[in-house]
């Protein structure tokens, strides 16, 4: 990822309500590629829902979040 969008998907985070949890708020402004890779990946390890990819988003710092985006 670009970073441009890098930059746009933090401020899309932080433009974010806060009563949600940062995994949420962190997943839901992924762009669409990522977040359909997120979704397939999801689906493989037979999941139904996003909600460990929720956790693993939660638990990153914002150091380990911009290197996340940096290699997706």
């Amino acid at each position: 990822m670009t970073t441009s969008t890098i930059t746009k998907t933090l401020a899309k985070v932080n433009a974010q309500p806060s009563e949600y949890s940062l995994g949420f708020r962190r997943l839901t402004v992924l762009p669409v590629r990522v977040r359909h890779n997120v979704n397939l990946a999801c689906v493989l390890k037979g999941q139904s829902t996003d909600n460990s990819m929720k956790e693993f988003l939660n638990n990153l710092t914002e150091q380990e979040f911009i290197n996340w985006l940096k290699v997706v």
